[in-house]
């Protein structure tokens, strides 16, 4: 019988290993419709909260500002966001979805759930609560400690 030290080793793994095949997964299904990794990490991004600041966008996203300001000049190009100048501090823009994204985040939303379909193939809606809920305190955990440093 493994040890609690064992089980948490191999639990820590399969979670790694669960988000990197959930991400591949959810590329795949995105590229089929053009949507590279960043081009949607942007448009998500904005989805949860709109009129960021490139450099706070580039923080959630965990990339360069520089990579990003090339990612947000196509999406502008393309009519999908919106840079606006921010009214208190001339220097800097913040970030917007144009109407013109709806569209492209129907997709989005549609990969989004036949991706999770295929994660959650065989569990029931209990499992899929309990797993919730357990994620959700691993997280909670590690969000107390990266918000202590």
């Amino acid at each position: 019988m493994p040890t609690v030290r064992e089980t948490a080793s191999q639990m820590t793994m399969e979670l790694h290993q669960a988000a990197r095949l959930l991400r591949r997964t959810f590329d795949r299904y995105a590229k089929e419709h053009g949507l590279s990794t960043s081009r949607w990490q942007v448009l998500y991004q904005l989805t949860r909260e709109q009129g960021l600041k490139q450099s706070e966008l580039a923080e959630r996203m965990d990339v360069a500002p520089i990579s990003l300001a090339r990612q947000l000049d196509n999406l502008e190009q393309e009519g999908l966001v919106e840079r606006r100048r921010d009214q208190g501090d001339r220097r800097c823009f913040r970030i917007y979805l144009h109407e013109a994204a709806e569209p492209v985040l129907d997709t989005l939303r549609n990969v989004a759930n036949l991706t999770r379909s295929d994660a959650l193939a065989g569990l029931s809606k209990t499992e899929v609560e309990q797993l919730s809920g357990l994620l959700a305190r691993v997280r909670a955990n590690l969000a107390k400690e990266e918000s202590s440093e």
